[in-house]
């Protein structure tokens, strides 16, 4: 008899996290029979825009939708609020359809996952993600030096230590995460009875440069402005707290010095004004940096029109735990990649890829000869290929 899921995230199906991490494998799952029921937190002006996508998207399976609405003010009262009624839903939900299981996407879901299984047993895999509390701390957003966000991080490292000891099976994003929880080094926390190691993957018939047509690549090169003779270095996501612009910037003008024409394509929906005040301090004009906002669907043509792609993220602790989603579409797209160390598994994977871990602080460009495209799509499927992630999934769902 197939199973019947509650899936519980804070994110939203509507937000491109969700659209690229959440929907697409329990599109892939729920083909086997799994009856997937999404309570999910959605941001108005995503909800807005989006609504019909993915209402469309799930309306010939076995999914059920259950948006709510995210609030975010004002801070951590908003989000008290929210996980109320994220468990109050939860609980009326459960009553209503009686689940074999409940799958719980970082922190705040699996609170909700640990009280169902106290009070009606009922299995639940923390789906860990990044080690979040520590994200909080080493991100700024939750301050030590604030004795209100001081008393936040202990509650929920507290948490953590139940989460990690009750959940029927814990997914980490990286090997490394999964030797920091064996090694027990999140505060001495308990060791997870089950743990699988789900890094974030990429649909890769949609990421297929294959599939991206001259004519496509012309289109979006002439609306960008970008010259037949131009260079183009890409970076793609989001701009801010852990991505490190001023270095990437800093990098793309020493690429600059080794050949002249290159332009450097953000393809983000944030704000670009401090990026430019960036590009500025770091002695570059407006015509270096194209901006575009694109959608998820849209992101494989703009992938293709560059060269080289870009990631430099901050190796703090809690990054080991980090699977960067913009690795999976570079490499899926055959880009050759500039990322920095002592991020997850991206030491490992870039030495695989024979792309470029470089030191941000050197800047230094000697290694562009060693940047290989040639069987970077295939490290890509190797690592970040959806079927794989669905099929350890499918184990994991599989023996709730």
């Amino acid at each position: 008899m197939a199973k019947k899921i509650l899936y519980v995230t804070y994110d939203g199906l509507t937000d491109p996290l969700g659209q690229s991490q959440v929907l697409p494998y329990l599109l892939a799952l729920s083909r086997s029979g799994t009856e997937f029921h999404i309570l999910s937190f959605e941001k108005k002006e995503h909800y807005k825009s989006q609504k019909v996508l993915i209402t469309s998207a799930i309306k010939d399976s076995p999914i059920v939708w259950h948006p709510q609405v995210y609030h975010r003010h004002p801070p951590i009262i908003s989000t008290m609020f929210d996980l109320w009624w994220m468990t109050y839903q939860a609980r009326t939900l459960h009553r209503r359809h009686v689940f074999d299981g409940t799958w719980c996407r970082s922190y705040i879901p699996a609170l909700v996952g640990l009280a169902l299984k106290r009070k009606s047993n009922l299995s639940f895999i923390f789906d860990m993600r990044g080690f979040w509390p520590d994200e909080r701390v080493e991100g700024g957003s939750w301050p030590q030096a604030n004795p209100v966000f001081r008393v936040v991080y202990n509650y929920f490292k507290n948490k953590e230590r139940q989460l990690l000891a009750e959940a029927d099976h814990v997914v980490v994003l990286t090997n490394k995460a999964k030797e920091l929880l064996k090694a027990r080094s999140l505060h001495n926390n308990p060791i997870p009875k089950h743990i699988s190691i789900i890094p974030c993957c990429v649909d890769m018939n949609l990421f297929d440069p294959a599939k991206v047509t001259i004519a496509q690549k012309n289109k979006a090169r002439h609306e960008l402005g970008v010259m037949p003779s131009d260079n183009v270095l890409v970076y793609a996501g989001s701009l801010g707290t852990w991505y490190m612009m001023r270095e990437m910037l800093q990098y793309f003008g020493e690429l600059k010095k080794t050949k002249q024409g290159w332009k450097f394509l953000f393809l983000t929906k944030d704000s670009p004004v401090s990026l430019l005040q960036d590009a500025r301090l770091t002695g570059l004009t407006e015509s270096d940096v194209l901006i575009k906002s694109c959608s998820r669907s849209e992101m494989p043509v703009y992938l293709s029109i560059a060269n080289m792609a870009i990631s430099f993220i901050q190796p703090v602790f809690s990054k080991q735990a980090s699977s960067p989603t913009k690795l999976a579409e570079y490499m899926s797209m055959g880009l050759a990649t500039v990322c920095n160390s002592g991020v997850g598994d991206v030491d490992l994977l870039m030495h695989d890829a024979y792309s470029g871990v470089v030191d941000p602080a050197s800047f230094s460009t000697s290694n562009l000869d060693k940047l290989a495209k040639e069987g970077i799509r295939s490290v890509a499927e190797r690592n970040f290929s959806l079927a794989s992630g669905v099929k350890i999934y499918a184990g994991v769902v599989n023996s709730l």
